[in-house]
């Protein structure tokens, strides 16, 4: 247990050297308000100010009235549920992506140990090959989206797989069922890979059984366990709130792994060159293992000669039919090598299939696997003294093949135009204005850009002033919302307002000729002006709310009176 724990130090030490600690902090949110970091924060911010709703997971305040969850934005909802009671504790804006990023790190650094573990009790080879598997190129790539940094789910289940084939242990179906249920609480493309390979170890498990008929029945006791407990989860989160069809999009066989993906850097490489991709999307496959790593490989394939000098090695069993098909789907139809498409079969795969379309990140099953193998073999098959240099040896040159990009990384996470960000929406007049309303109607909102533009304004300023506010906006980013649902809504939106339709409970940011639509429509006297740079109107009723409040005077609108 203590080495674990220090396996866990690594990698915590590995993360504050390269990325510092502020990110941790949960008030510092400047570093999340720019790609996809702001999508989770947005959906966390109005998560934790709504009332619990039916599933837990689900999220009203964002996209109103089409609306999302706290699955669908991928805010990882394992923390979201955590934290939510304990909201009031919390900073009026927080965010803990960096914490989670941290845990990540370490709960890497953990199962590397336990899995050298496995094969070795010398508690330096178990250190060395945990520091190795916190500085994988992959992990970093992923810091971006946080909850796909949750690649200790995947040494979790190898070391779980790799256990359970050399001992019957009682606890190991209760772990399969746990990690189910947390990785489909974090990220669906995690939960598909974990399920593959839990399916693996209770094919595994029930090739034991006495009879075909008890290994059938076990088999399929364990799997629609697993099944039900994921799929129970997903429900909780919010996955379900949405169509299938709006599940799919556009990206299989672009988002893939390139049959070279093991030496091609995509920046995460000072040691060898560049080799170019066959699609640009093939980030999403990043499987680079890093110089260390290859030179371990090549060296486990020597050593595989020789007899062992310590421990058998686990056997994967049956677990080699799901890191082959983990393979398979991050290759996906469209085949690649280097620079050269293959094999582009798109046209004959189901369209299903486009549900995963970020294939590509199936090849972290491979990877890890590999480098579990690989790790595994030399601490069994070389005398100690020999394994302790190569793993040394390795840990330094994997340092230094991606020392470039973790002067990157420092550079950026210490550098204020990355953490800093200044919001255009800073009058007090918004913080008077705001919680007088129910609603704030973005007039066109950025969901409705593809049929309606141009926008009445950025949505993150405005998206991150309603959550806090516990105030629904017709706006702000998911990662899949209902489209045939935002579709209607925008066309409604717009008619209603062309109409002059306006609500008592809205307040209405608009872009130009939004305003100019609705002044001329509308039968209800207004109170319209600019406010940090946009057009704001509310209904010269509801105004009475808040011109006491203090801010307000920052805003003094003018009542536009219908024409006869």
């Amino acid at each position: 247990m203590r080495t674990a724990l220090a396996g866990g130090l690594l990698g915590a030490a590995l993360f504050v050297a390269v990325l510092g600690t502020a990110i941790v902090r949960p008030s510092n949110l400047g570093w999340t308000m720019r790609h996809d970091l702001q999508t989770y924060v947005l959906a966390w911010t109005h998560f934790r100010h709504e009332p619990w709703r039916w599933p837990p997971g689900r999220i009203d305040g964002i996209g109103y009235p089409v609306g999302t969850s706290i699955g669908n934005t991928d805010a990882i909802p394992v923390v979201a549920f955590a934290l939510k009671p304990l909201q009031a504790l919390l900073p009026e804006r927080s965010q803990y992506l960096g914490a989670w990023l941290l845990l990540c790190f370490v709960l890497q650094g953990v199962f590397g140990v336990l899995l050298l573990r496995l094969a070795t009790p010398d508690w330096r080879l178990q250190l060395l090959g945990a520091a190795l598997f916190v500085q994988t190129p992959a992990l970093f790539n992923r810091l971006g989206h946080p909850a796909l940094c949750a690649h200790w789910v995947l040494l979790a289940s190898i070391w779980l797989l790799l256990d359970g084939t050399r001992a019957q242990r009682p606890w190991h179906r209760g772990a399969w069922l746990a990690l189910a249920a947390i990785v489909g609480a974090v990220q669906p493309y995690l939960a598909g890979m974990v399920l593959l390979l839990a399916l693996a170890a209770f094919a595994n498990r029930a090739w034991r059984a006495a009879t075909w008929r008890r290994a059938a029945a076990g088999f399929a006791a364990d799997s629609a366990a697993a099944g039900l407990v994921m799929g129970g989860v997903f429900w909780l989160c919010g996955y379900f709130l949405i169509s299938s069809e709006s599940l799919q999009s556009d990206g299989l066989g672009l988002l893939s792994m390139n049959l070279l993906g093991p030496i091609m850097g995509m920046g995460y490489t000072t040691l060898l060159p560049e080799l170019p991709l066959a699609v640009p999307g093939q980030y999403e496959g990043h499987v680079y293992f890093g110089m260390g790593w290859l030179l371990l490989t090549v060296a486990a394939l020597v050593v595989r000669l020789r007899p062992r000098a310590g421990a058998p090695m686990p056997r994967l069993g049956l677990g080699w039919l799901a890191v082959a098909a983990c393979t398979a789907i991050a290759i996906s139809p469209v085949v690649t090598f280097g620079a050269t498409t293959l094999v582009d079969l798109r046209d004959w795969a189901p369209a299903s299939l486009a549900t995963f379309r970020s294939s590509g990140r199936f090849g972290w099953v491979t990877m890890y696997t590999v480098f579990t193998f690989v790790a595994l073999a030399l601490v069994t098959r070389l005398p100690r003294p020999a394994a302790l240099a190569a793993f040394a040896l390795a840990f330094v040159v994997q340092a230094v093949d991606m020392s470039g990009a973790y002067r990157a990384l420092h550079a950026r996470e210490h550098n204020p135009a990355w953490t800093d960000y200044d919001s255009p929406v800073t009058s007090a007049a918004w913080t008077a204005i705001v919680p007088a309303y129910r609603h704030l109607v973005m007039a066109p909102p950025d969901m409705c850009a593809a049929v309606w533009a141009p926008v009445a304004g950025p949505h993150l300023p405005f998206s991150l002033l309603a959550g806090t506010h516990g105030v629904t906006i017709n706006s702000g980013n998911a990662g899949r919302y209902d489209t045939g649902a935002v579709l209607r809504y925008c066309a409604a939106l717009e008619a209603d307002l062309r109409a002059g339709a306006v609500s008592d409970d809205s307040v209405y940011v608009l872009s130009p000729a939004m305003r100019a639509a609705l002044g001329a429509a509308t039968s209800v006297p207004l109170a319209c002006g600019v406010l940090d740079g946009v057009d704001v109107c509310v209904t010269a009723a509801s105004a009475a709310r808040w011109r006491a409040q203090p801010g307000a005077e920052g805003f003094v609108p003018a009542v536009v009176v219908p024409a006869p």
